[in-house]
């Protein structure tokens, strides 16, 4: 798969490697905060820290099967293409998030928009095969 779609596999890599950044930022934040493991509550600083790691982890579960349906619809290159706006979007929704919680609108709709692309993408690709 890699060799056919190899921009769509990028962009999965660079994906994940925003999800480990955000995920590795909750263990230094409840270092910091002191909030140990299972506590999931504390000061504000931390609960914003978690709470993009957890809607990060929320909207990847849409994002990368569409983003891989919509390759073997549209292509590697359209969907690596789209694709890439999700893991910016990521970086802006987070380093927004980190100062205050409503920063965050801008980064949530470029991941949004993405990923509904993707999922409408795919889903007309699957639709006119059907057809």
């Amino acid at each position: 798969m890699i060799e056919i779609y190899p921009l769509t596999a990028l962009t999965t890599l660079v994906s994940l490697l925003v999800y480990l950044w955000v995920t590795l930022k909750v263990g230094g934040a409840r270092a910091k905060f002191g909030v140990k493991a299972p506590a999931v509550d504390g000061p504000p600083d931390f609960m914003r820290v978690f709470r993009v790691q957890q809607n990060t982890l929320e909207q990847i579960v849409m994002y990368l099967p569409a983003l891989w349906l919509f390759a073997v619809a549209w292509g590697d290159v359209i969907a690596a293409g789209v694709g890439v706006f999700w893991p910016i979007g990521r970086l802006v929704y987070a380093m927004s998030y980190y100062q205050a919680a409503e920063k965050r609108g801008a980064g949530f709709g470029i991941t949004f928009l993405s990923t509904a692309v993707l999922i409408l993408g795919a889903l007309a690709g699957v639709a006119t095969r059907l057809a």
